[in-house]
C-alpha cells in the first residue's frame, strides 16, 4: 500500500517521512488512536516505505520488487500478530501461524477494520480474543531469523493492548533489544490499556480521528454517491470504518431509523402490546447488529436533546427518508429525562455485551422509556 492510498492524515505521514530522513525512526513504534481510524493501513504503508528500493520524496516507488511484494502481501520478511480466540480444531498450542492465511484474506478485501470484523470472519465473536504467550514467543522467533528478502524485517502487531500479560513481558527485550534490521510496529485503539513498560519502549505517533469532511472525500473516492456518503459520514461520528460500512449497507441504517421510530411511538403511547411487538423485531438482529443499532439510538437522541436546547430544528440524514418528526420527539426531552434515557441505552449495551437476554433487556428499556418520556420538567 502506498502512502498517498491511505486516507488523510497527512500530519502523521509528514512526521514519519521526517524521522525517516532524519534518522530518528525507532525500531519499536507505537501507532495509537481511537477505533475507526486508518492506523493500521498507514503502519501496512509506512512498512512499505521503509523497505522500498527506491523511494520518492514522499512514497514508496510503487514499482521496485519489495513494493510489489508489499501490494500482494507476500513480502517474505513481514508478520502479522493480532488478537484470535480458539476455535474448533484448533491445536493446544496457538499462535497466528494458524490464522495467517484467514488474516491475510481479512485485511486484502478489508484494509480498514474493526477488530470484531475480524473475529466476526473467525467466528468467534462472542468470545474474548487476546495474543498469548506462544503468539509472542513466533512473533520473538521470527525476528530471530535471518532476513529473507536481505531488507528489514518486520512485525505489525495488532492492539497490543490484548496483549496476555506473560506475552507482553516475554516481548520486552524483543522491544528493547531487537535483532538487526527488525522493526516493530504496535498500533493501538486504547494504548492506556499497554503496560507502561511496553509503551516506553517504543516511539509513539498519535493517530486522531479523521474529519467528517475527510471521511466525506474518501468515501466519494471509492467511487460511493455523494448522498450516500454524506449520510454515512454524519451518522459514523467520525469512525471511518464505521462509515464506509454504513455506506456499503445504508439500508441497514434506516431499518435502525424504523426500530427506533417504531419503538418511541410504543414508548410513548405506553401500550405493552407495541412494546413487546418492537422487543421481538430488535432481537431478530443479531448481537452486534443489536448494540450498533442501540448505539444509533443514543446518537439519534443526542442530536434531538442539542437541537432542542439551542432552539434549532433537528436534522438527521437517516430520518428524513422517514416520516419521523425528530422535532417531535425533541419536545419532550429536558435535561433530567434526556440524561436518565442515555443511561438506560448505555446499560443496554453493557448488559447485551455481557451476553444477558436481549429480549428481556430491551423490554426492560422500553417500559423505563415510557416513563422518561411522560416525565415532567421541574
Amino acid at each position: 500500500m502506498l502512502l498517498k492510498e491511505v486516507p488523510g492524515l497527512l500530519a502523521e505521514k509528514k512526521k514519519l517521512l521526517d524521522s525517516v530522513r532524519r534518522s530518528h525512526n525507532s525500531h519499536a513504534q507505537l501507532f495509537h488512536g481511537p477505533t475507526g481510524t486508518a492506523s493500521f493501513s498507514l503502519a501496512l504503508a509506512y512498512a512499505q516505505y521503509l523497505a522500498c528500493k527506491a523511494p520518492v520524496e514522499d512514497d514508496s516507488c510503487g514499482q521496485c520488487v519489495p513494493c510489489k511484494q508489499f501490494q500482494k502481501l507476500t513480502y517474505p520478511d513481514l508478520h502479522f500478530s493480532f488478537p484470535f480466540a480458539r476455535v474448533a480444531g484448533s491445536p493446544r498450542e496457538l499462535n497466528c501461524d494458524y490464522f495467517n492465511k484467514d488474516w491475510i484474506d481479512f485485511i486484502q478485501h478489508k484494509p480498514l477494520f474493526h477488530l470484531n470484523d475480524w473475529l466476526s470472519k473467525l467466528d468467534v465473536a462472542n468470545k474474548q480474543a487476546q495474543i498469548n504467550v506462544d503468539e509472542a514467543a513466533r512473533v520473538i522467533s521470527k525476528l530471530q531469523l535471518k532476513s529473507y528478502s536481505g531488507g528489514p524485517k518486520f512485525v505489525l502487531l495488532y492492539l497490543p493492548e490484548l496483549l496476555h500479560s506473560a506475552a507482553a513481558n516475554k516481548l520486552l527485550k524483543t522491544l528493547e533489544e531487537p535483532s538487526p534490521n527488525s522493526i516493530i510496529i504496535l498500533i493501538s485503539e486504547n494504548a492506556e490499556r499497554i503496560i507502561q513498560t511496553i509503551t516506553s519502549r517504543c516511539q509513539k505517533l498519535h493517530i486522531p480521528r479523521p474529519k467528517t469532511a475527510d471521511i466525506q472525500a474518501f468515501l466519494k473516492s471509492r467511487g460511493i454517491e455523494e448522498s450516500v456518503a454524506n449520510t454515512a459520514a454524519t451518522v459514523a461520528e467520525n469512525d471511518m470504518v464505521l462509515a464506509m460500512d454504513i455506506a456499503e449497507d445504508s439500508a441497514r441504517y434506516v431499518t435502525f431509523a424504523e426500530l427506533f421510530q417504531n419503538w418511541m411511538r410504543g414508548c410513548y403511547s405506553a401500550k405493552v402490546k407495541e412494546i413487546f411487538a418492537f422487543a421481538d423485531q430488535f432481537t431478530t438482529l443479531d448481537k452486534e447488529s443489536q448494540k450498533e443499532a442501540l448505539q444509533f439510538f443514543i446518537q439519534t437522541l443526542q442530536i434531538a436533546f442539542s437541537s432542542k436546547q439551542k432552539s434549532e430544528s433537528a436534522h438527521h440524514p437517516v430520518y428524513e427518508k422517514l416520516s419521523f418528526k425528530l422535532d417531535g420527539f425533541a419536545s419532550v426531552l429536558h435535561l433530567k429525562n434526556a440524561q436518565m434515557a442515555l443511561q438506560v441505552l448505555e446499560d443496554a449495551i453493557h448488559d447485551l455485551k455481557r451476553n444477558g437476554n436481549a429480549k428481556l433487556i430491551i423490554s426492560d428499556a422500553s417500559f423505563q422509556f415510557s416513563n422518561l418520556l411522560r416525565l415532567k420538567e421541574r
